[in-house]
């Protein structure tokens, strides 16, 4: 697994994780589990969250994997391979939002990008 988060991508990311040192970037399914999740019910269709987090923040026992990306590697729950793709790409549509995407079309046409350095578990 490989993904590439654009420049574009990049600039809607980078005001929360630069805020302050020490904060990493988590690819998150969505589905209720973890202190970053907090809509399990949309587990019914495919729904990620780039979630920003503290350094100090807890991963384990939910990111128990990483995959790799052209920021370096990325938790994720391990069970959320299930909805990725082999080369996937975050990028920025025409209005502004950001898309998920892979080599067979749309993941997410509509992910989140989060703060979540105020979560506690």
């Amino acid at each position: 697994m490989y993904l590439t988060i654009t420049d574009a991508a990049m600039e809607k990311i980078n005001p929360i994780l630069k805020a302050e040192p020490g904060r990493r970037l988590i690819m998150m399914y969505e589905d209720g589990v973890s202190p970053y999740s907090h809509h399990g019910e949309v587990a019914m269709q495919v729904s990620f969250v780039f979630a920003v987090i503290r350094g100090d923040q807890p991963l384990e026992p939910w990111f128990d994997e990483t995959i790799d990306s052209n920021i370096g590697p990325l938790p994720i729950k391990g069970y959320s391979k299930d909805y990725m793709v082999p080369n996937m790409v975050l990028d920025v549509k025409k209005f502004g939002g950001v898309v998920l995407r892979g080599d067979a079309g749309v993941i997410d046409d509509t992910p989140e990008i989060r703060d979540e350095t105020e979560a506690t578990d």
